[in-house]
């Protein structure tokens, strides 16, 4: 099964600067323990170079689900990249909201956590997007770039749910044209599906006359 990577084009601009970036959560994607998988043959888009930009390696309950590459300054991710999985209907899961505690250099397992409650502690803030971005924003709702409507495993629909996936989007955006290309994908894959099933059908009928 072929990964899809989603990239959403911001409607900021985002300086490239010249210099390879060093301060990575992980210096590369180059290993199945930190989701190679999940890029199309392996390789990840080139071009992003800004000392800014973050690989995440998103973790949830101890397992690699997808990547991300994050802007650590807009708290905003550029791209996540995944492998698509057909989930047989199209409600979400009630999962809590998750931050990245590597982002933030706090103590962890290199999971995504559950925002806690109270004081956070100013890495936090000054590393990625937090709940309060979204409290009383009329106009933009929290688009995820890898949707849960896309992972069949509840683990890796849950993983979906942590503010370093999502880039705000107007609704009308977000229950248009967005929802629009998601289900495109979606459908062209189970095309996909079905026409490699009538193939394997047809060699197995003429390996047997």
């Amino acid at each position: 099964m072929r990964p899809l990577v989603i990239l959403l084009t911001l409607a900021i601009t985002i300086l490239i600067s010249e210099h390879r970036g060093t301060a990575t959560v992980v210096e590369d994607f180059n290993h199945i323990e930190r989701c190679k998988e999940s890029l199309y043959m392996g390789t990840p888009p080139r071009g992003f170079r800004d000392s800014r930009l973050k690989k995440i390696c998103q973790h949830y309950a101890d397992k690699p689900r997808y990547v991300t590459l994050y802007d650590s300054k807009n708290h905003i991710p550029v791209y996540s990249a995944y492998t698509f999985k057909k989930t047989e209907g199209d409600r979400r899961v009630d999962y809590p909201w998750m931050y990245e505690p590597q982002l933030a250099e706090l103590d962890g397992n290199g999971n995504m956590m559950p925002f806690p409650t109270g004081y956070l502690h100013m890495k936090f803030e000054d590393s990625q997007a937090v709940l309060d971005d979204y409290s009383d924003v009329v106009l933009y709702e929290r688009g995820h770039l890898n949707p849960d409507q896309h992972q069949s495993d509840p683990q890796d629909r849950a993983a979906t749910y942590t503010l370093t996936n999502v880039v705000p989007e107007i609704r009308e955006f977000n229950i248009g044209p967005w929802q629009i290309k998601r289900k495109l994908i979606e459908k062209n894959y189970i095309k996909k599906i079905y026409q490699r099933f009538h193939r394997n059908v047809k060699q197995h009928n003429c390996f047997h006359h």
